[in-house]
């Protein structure tokens, strides 16, 4: 990088510009996992700038989880996150894209509860019906991802929990052992900060953003078999969407 990267005379803030030419970087792999960054001093002197400006570059590479500070030592380039397709989202291994990555779950609860108002809504069911809730904590490698809920009608798949749950893909073990195809789903995603326990849960702090995704999963006669509520963090987590030419509009 050089000193003609940072237009001065530019709308944009100074320190979005470092920012920015420090991401290219990241991005292309020209710094590579576990690189040392410049310092505050160091990008200072390069680029003419302050070393407040500098500093507010390099906490958001902290903030999004692209860099890590270690004390003592400097700001280094992360792990590479995560890369979700939300179009293939009814297995996580069909959501790691491009990467040598080894999913595996924690079970965390697996039982039989009543139905609360807002689920059962979801569901299409009465109120009070007995569901399944099966919640999983999803690991990438040894990194905590994702918290997913499950919550599907006892009716649909009886005798679900005798099943091992634990590192098998829901959907294919419901085709497989009950015959049973989904037809489609919809999913909500949206942004949000973890609790407490999410955050216990995913080794992030409480209040740090994350994502939430909200999917409901037909059968072909128009039921729903299952609602779903995933937690995603978000300092470790990108999502993919491909778009047909009918998509793209102006």
């Amino acid at each position: 990088m050089t000193a003609m990267d940072i237009d001065k005379k530019s709308y944009m803030p100074i320190y979005y510009q470092l920012q920015e030419l420090l991401v290219g970087k990241i991005e292309s792999g020209e710094l590579s996992p576990g690189d040392k960054l410049p310092s505050e001093n160091e990008l200072a002197a390069q680029y003419d700038i302050s070393r407040n400006t500098a500093q507010k570059a390099l906490r958001a590479l902290v903030t999004w989880g692209l860099a890590q500070r270690i004390q003592g030592k400097g700001t280094f380039v992360s792990n590479k996150s995560v890369t979700f397709s939300i179009t293939a989202s009814l297995g996580l291994s069909s959501e790691i894209i491009g990467m040598n990555k080894q999913p595996r779950s924690q079970m965390l609860q697996a039982k039989i509860i009543e139905a609360t108002y807002d689920i059962s809504q979801k569901l299409g069911i009465e109120k009070d019906a007995q569901v399944y809730i099966i919640q999983r904590l999803r690991f990438v490698d040894d990194m905590p991802v994702m918290i997913q809920t499950s919550y599907i009608p006892v009716t649909c798949l009886p005798g679900l929990l005798s099943k091992n749950l634990e590192d098998v893909s829901l959907f294919e073990l419901i085709m497989h052992d009950y015959g049973i195809e989904v037809d489609n789903a919809t999913e909500v995603m949206r942004a949000v900060s973890v609790t407490r326990f999410e955050g216990e849960m995913l080794q992030i702090s409480e209040f740090s953003p994350a994502f939430l995704l909200q999917r409901q999963t037909y059968l072909k006669d128009g039921r729903v078999l299952e609602y779903a509520k995933t937690i995603v963090r978000g300092d470790k987590s990108k999502f993919y969407v491909e778009l047909n030419k009918k998509d793209l509009k102006a």
